[in-house]
């Protein structure tokens, strides 16, 4: 974790530090709801995961947070029940990510099959 003095002008500052601070903010103001939408996008490894932690500790210390996120890898590490959407239209509701693999949520999101998601990988070419 890394001080920012308050008076540092947020332009200044990197994208994973902008989110930082906009996270403190609506913990520091008490937000009863913060949405994330793409937080850890066009971030390097570590502000990816200074992020990340953050919004477990936002989590953690009882704020509600709507995480919107392509990367299914960051939405497993932070949330607590997963939602998929599809072309604006809720495909699945209340996925437990502790009980539910990133590949089966991967099928949802992508409306594939087993076969359709196979034949996808190997592109028509057997397998070995």
């Amino acid at each position: 974790s890394k001080n920012i003095p308050p008076t540092t002008p947020i332009g200044s500052l990197s994208g994973g530090e902008r989110q930082a601070v906009a996270i403190a903010r609506a913990m520091h103001f008490d937000s009863d709801l913060i949405i994330l939408d793409e937080p850890t996008n066009n971030l390097g490894v570590a502000e990816t995961q200074g992020v990340l932690s953050f919004v477990r500790s936002a989590r953690d210390s009882g704020h509600s947070c709507i995480f919107i996120a392509h990367n299914i890898h960051h939405v497993f590490q932070v949330v607590d029940r997963i939602v998929v959407m599809r072309r604006g239209k809720v495909v699945a509701d209340d996925i437990d990510p502790k009980t539910t693999s990133v590949a089966e949520v991967e099928r949802i999101i992508t409306g594939m099959s087993d076969k359709e998601i196979r034949d996808a990988i190997t592109d028509g070419k057997p397998s070995h």
